[in-house]
């Protein structure tokens, strides 16, 4: 009965609207910052405030980062006054923290208390007597071109929105990245057509991150063979990938691809909707082409064969996969 009533619900999805997942709460809950979850983050380098002014031109600072502290030395050309002096201080903030204590120097030249904050990995603000700075960075560290980052969702990905929360909940503008969403069943070509345009071509094309699941998964892999003449495929994630190509099998490895993390799932499937899904779509085998092959939940206590295969945000804040998605940067 139990049986019957999931391929019920598998086959009413079918039959469901497609979602149009480009457009996202703006009060969304979760918000998956990778680089902000791995490690401090690295502020050391040159930073421009557009609207406030040295010597009459545009701030600009050396930020050096000593021990805890970092210390924002104005760069400014011979004879200006302030040039080698200090803009702000403050202490580093520690990992998955946005906000640090600082103190900011007034137009006498006197250090009041202040409050930092990074806004995005380009961008620092320095808040004192009510009023703030937005410094940019201007070195290498932040390129124009802007990482491609590509979700694929599985069967029925409109209604359970597994793939969909993860799209929605990866804070791009954070990551200074560029986001798009497909369904395992869009046209191929018109998802590569719509990545290569994004990535752009010749030296300054932006790097090409695939995350897909379940049929999305393979729809990833086959996207990533397909790209590999034209972008630079920085990273293949793919989580619990079905198809009955590769059902209980290891998949060759896509050519082009730096690297590639799949996630499989390792308990048997269970009864629900999800799990039949997986189970009846091709769960594919381990993969040893792949640069990490990874079991989830890696605890075998903690399986949950009803659920594991739509466990997509689980395995999406794999540290493995959070630390390859800072990476690409």
């Amino acid at each position: 009965m139990r049986r019957s009533l999931s391929l019920a619900l598998i086959a009413l999805s079918a039959s469901a609207p497609y979602l149009e997942a480009q457009r996202c709460p703006q009060n969304q809950a979760a918000r998956f910052r990778p680089t902000l979850r791995h490690g401090e983050p690295q502020l050391a380098g040159t930073w421009r405030a557009p609207f406030e002014f040295v010597c009459g031109a545009p701030a600009t600072v050396r930020v050096a980062h000593t021990g805890v502290e970092l210390t924002a030395t104005v760069v400014a050309n011979v004879g200006c006054a302030q040039a080698g002096s200090t803009r702000w201080s403050g202490l580093v903030p520690g990992p998955a923290q946005a906000a640090f204590p600082a103190r900011a120097a007034r137009a006498d030249g006197r250090m009041v208390e202040a409050t930092g904050r990074i806004a995005d990995l380009c961008t620092l603000e320095i808040t004192a007597n009510r009023r703030t700075s937005a410094y940019h960075r201007i070195d290498p560290a932040c390129p124009e071109s802007r990482p491609v980052v590509v979700f694929i969702g599985g069967f029925a990905d409109a209604l359970n929105r597994n793939v969909v929360r993860i799209f929605c909940g990866y804070d791009a503008a954070w990551e200074r990245a560029q986001k798009l969403y497909f369904a395992y069943d869009d046209d191929p070509r018109a998802i590569r057509d719509s990545v290569v345009r994004r990535a752009g071509t010749g030296a300054e094309r932006a790097p090409v991150v695939l995350v897909g699941h379940s049929y999305g998964g393979d729809a990833a892999y086959r996207l990533a063979d397909s790209l590999a003449a034209d972008v630079d495929v920085r990273l293949l994630v793919t989580l619990d990938p079905v198809s009955g190509q590769w059902q209980g099998r290891a998949a060759p490895r896509p050519a082009g691809v730096e690297r590639w993390i799949n996630v499989r799932v390792g308990s048997a499937p269970g009864l629900s909707s999800c799990g039949l899904a997986g189970a009846l779509g091709g769960a594919w085998g381990p993969q040893t082409e792949a640069d990490a092959d990874l079991r989830f939940p890696p605890d075998p206590a903690r399986d949950d064969p009803d659920d594991d295969h739509c466990k997509t945000e689980q395995m999406f804040l794999l540290e493995e996969v959070q630390a390859a998605l800072a990476a690409v940067r």
